[in-house]
């Protein structure tokens, strides 16, 4: 009984989400790793030619058909030691999400750009980015069930759902926008803070016949620090506002960094340990290893909203790869700015 209880649950919801269209973006809890993401400002803005991420994320397992997002990001910086030192980057972002029984997919394709100008000195750079591109929303009705097939006491397939969908698949462009701050005083001293502004042509995302529902416009802001307390440990508290429609989501946290590079000719290797608290929803312990310009990044959601009584506290893992390329070639020479 209780299955059948969450399925019509989860059949409801997705009924709103396609009638109300007010539904939140999919996220990643370790939204540091995949910046281009989090903000097209922050393209290129590396030391370093090339940077690429990699994440995966499984979420609500516990209830039905789990959640899945993935994403791959890759940016590269142009015009090296041309534009003095300034920076320019291009770049580009696969994000896909399926969501639940019906395979309601998410995906985007997207350009992203930024330019951050070199200002005062040589470790501010204000920055702004743009990214453009196309997206797909669309939905297998014929996987789902919904409540008026419950004959009393199950789920009867052979009972008509009355759902008419006048489209399965909807294509959009998509277009955001996005300024950055950065403040490196050194190599583990880093002051940051940005903003963006996702679909701003908010496209029509609605399955049903004469549909007007559009896709919220996201709002994105961040900040963090990075500061050394001796020669082995860094702290980097930081925290992001994700605001759309009716949805707020709040993330505060913070890393310890362990700098465990044996001698000053080794490969950098450090070890970073944290947890981040989604307010009223998760709390969530993060972990990441970097090794010369590798890192793997892992965390895990535990569910603490009114939903643990269905989730039994899981919430969602999530796995992350980035590689931050390596200095070889790069015309400019070191700059100063964070490392995610």
């Amino acid at each position: 009984m209780r299955s059948i209880i969450y399925t019509i649950l989860l059949g409801f919801i997705f009924i709103l989400a396609t009638n109300e269209a007010k539904a939140q973006d999919p996220h990643f809890s370790q939204f540091y790793i995949t910046p281009l993401t989090l903000n097209p400002a922050l393209t290129g803005l590396k030391n370093g030619p090339l940077r690429a991420a990699v994440n995966y994320r499984q979420q609500w397992g516990s209830i039905g058909t789990p959640f899945r997002t993935m994403s791959l990001s890759v940016d590269y910086n142009v015009l090296q030691g041309s534009i003095g030192d300034d920076l320019m980057g291009v770049g580009l972002v696969v994000f896909n999400d399926m969501a639940g029984e019906g395979n309601l997919r998410r995906t985007n394709i997207d350009f992203t750009t930024g330019y951050s100008k070199n200002i005062i000195d040589d470790g501010i750079y204000l920055s702004v980015g743009f990214q453009a591109g196309l997206s797909q929303h669309s939905i297998d009705p014929t996987r789902l069930s919904f409540e008026n097939q419950f004959d009393g006491q199950s789920l009867n397939e052979a009972i008509a759902s009355g759902e008419e969908f006048a489209r399965t698949s909807i294509w959009n462009y998509d277009l955001g926008a996005g300024l950055a701050w950065t403040y490196s005083v050194d190599k583990y001293t880093n002051y940051y803070v940005g903003g963006s502004i996702r679909h701003l042509n908010r496209q029509q995302i609605g399955f049903l016949e004469d549909s007007e529902d559009r896709r919220d416009m996201k709002y994105s802001l961040y900040g963090g620090i990075e500061f050394r307390v001796n020669g082995y440990i860094s702290v980097l508290p930081r925290g992001v506002l994700l605001l759309q429609g009716e949805f707020k989501e709040i993330n505060l946290g913070s890393y310890v960094k362990i700098n465990a590079t044996k001698t000053r000719n080794s490969t950098p290797t450090y070890f970073q340990i944290g947890a981040m608290y989604r307010y009223k929803d998760a709390i969530i312990p993060m972990f990441r290893f970097d090794w010369g310009p590798m890192a793997i990044g892992m965390s895990y959601d535990i569910n603490i909203s009114a939903l643990t009584r269905a989730s039994n506290t899981r919430g969602g893992l999530e796995l992350a790869i980035i590689y931050k390329g390596a200095n070889d070639g790069f015309d400019r020479g070191a700059i100063h700015c964070p490392d995610f």
